[in-house]
């Protein structure tokens, strides 16, 4: 029960983060400019985020052969989190740009070498570690005041 627990704290906590980046973002990309257009594909892209937080929970869980480990989580873990959240945000946005799925305003900063815009690779690379890291005070607050 304590494992489901700490799945769904994750799930929300990144379901909050995402929702509110994805939509904070989505001006930085043709033909969103406006709440209504893109508050649609932004929970869509949202239900996708969050999969994919929780894909990497269970990915690492069933490496380290503990699906506690969110409530033990280090610094090496941070730091894989970001960079898993880099290069996974970074195929995302080339493959978008490669098959024209999105385009960017000339609002959207473009990291040069790459070619990308950079809010979504901020996105990933920042929220999927904080996600864990919220998550893992969330798990700890919970459990010091159930004592």
């Amino acid at each position: 029960m304590k494992i489901a627990k700490q799945i769904l704290s994750l799930f929300a906590i990144a379901f909050v983060f995402h929702l509110i980046w994805e939509n904070s973002q989505a001006p930085l990309f043709t033909g969103y400019s406006s709440f209504g257009q893109h508050l649609p594909i932004c929970f869509l892209g949202t239900i996708g985020d969050v999969a994919f937080t929780t894909a990497v929970y269970i990915g690492i869980a069933m490496l380290k052969n503990d699906f506690g480990w969110i409530v033990r989580l280090g610094k090496k873990d941070v730091f894989v989190l970001a960079v898993i959240g880099f290069f996974f945000a970074l195929g995302i946005e080339w493959r978008a740009i490669l098959f024209d799925r999105w385009s960017y305003t000339e609002a959207m900063p473009i990291i040069p070498y790459f070619q990308v815009g950079l809010a979504p690779i901020i996105q990933m690379s920042i929220l999927l570690p904080l996600s864990f890291y919220i998550t893992e005070l969330f798990n700890k607050n919970s459990k010091n005041h159930s004592k």
